[in-house]
């Protein structure tokens, strides 16, 4: 195998087409296709699926384009290391985390502690799955998300069969997201009863697994829903009509509407909110001042009814 070889996997995985990773490497298709072939033969592995939509990877192919990425990654450390004219001291890493604004108000703190540095941050927002693949296939270092007692062995299960680590940072009731105006924000406790005249606010997809979903809810029983995938979307519904949204209660303040309350769900399960990296990666130091920064945010907007527990 060549390093040249690994550059095709890793190129076809981020256009998930072999022509496109051909066009953007300047070689022909065939050239591309042989390559992958010869890796095959010589791994005695299946790498691609071919279908009429494109190519998918295999699970094996999926094991392969990881070490592949470490390759290349430690290649480029290589040279950083002795192109010392080349070397600009960038620090660079990525995080994914569900919709949570005390995440990116961490990311804000960061910015500020790396004021004096050149650094490329990306930060992903999105469903569990994302997050879970993003760490899975190091897309992205880290991984924030939540648990519940519904979910939190069949996650532990598939979190060992991915080669993940999950690691707790708090326990928190679900809570009930709305508006200071709306007709049950007078309520101590809110129960799914009563919820049930206005409209549901979620970023739950429709082909997401119940597993997997970020507020544990039978769609099925709700009239009214509303799906989202952005989370000033969420804010500005939130904010301006009677929807609600079910998570942890977190009020962020800078980062939410400043009309969006948390009220307890009354018969709500304990989300346990917490870290999410692959067992053979070591976070460098600029993770743990994040980690940091991550739990002092969530200190400061969990909410203040007792109802959760921060590590």
């Amino acid at each position: 195998m060549t390093l040249q070889q690994f550059r095709y996997i890793v190129e076809i995985a981020k256009h998930n087409s072999i022509s496109k990773a051909a066009s953007a490497l300047y070689v022909t298709q065939p050239s591309i296709s042989k390559a992958v072939q010869e890796m095959e033969n010589e791994l005695g592995v299946t790498i691609l699926d071919r279908t009429n939509k494109g190519v998918v990877f295999t699970k094996d192919g999926m094991d392969l384009l990881f070490y592949a990425k470490m390759l290349l990654e430690q290649l480029e450390s290589v040279v950083y290391h002795f192109n010392k004219q080349k070397s600009t001291d960038l620090t660079k890493f990525s995080i994914s985390s569900q919709h949570y604004g005390f995440a990116i108000e961490a990311v804000a703190n960061l910015m500020d502690y790396f004021a004096e540095r050149k650094y490329e941050l990306t930060i992903r927002e999105g469903k569990t799955t994302d997050v879970i693949d993003d760490v899975y296939t190091s897309k992205s270092i880290l991984g924030i998300l939540s648990l519940t007692d519904l979910n939190k062995n069949f996650f532990e299960r598939y979190f060992i069969s991915k080669s993940l680590i999950f690691t707790p940072l708090a326990s928190l009731k679900q809570h009930v997201f709305l508006r200071e105006e709306h007709p049950l924000a007078h309520l101590k406790s809110i129960t799914l009863e009563q919820l049930g005249n206005y409209p549901y606010l979620t970023y739950q997809q429709d082909d997401v697994l119940l597993h997997f979903a970020e507020e544990v809810i039978d769609v099925d029983n709700i009239e009214k829903i509303v799906y989202l995938k952005d989370r000033g979307a969420m804010n500005n519904l939130l904010a301006n009509t009677d929807g609600y949204n079910l998570g942890t209660g977190c009020i962020v303040n800078d980062y939410m509407d400043p009309n969006i309350i948390s009220i307890p769900l009354a018969e709500g399960n304990l989300l346990q909110l917490g870290l999410v990296k692959r067992n053979d990666v070591f976070l460098p130091e600029e993770l743990i001042v994040y980690i940091d920064f991550l739990t002092t945010a969530l200190k400061k907007s969990a909410p203040k009814d007792g109802s959760g527990v921060i590590s």
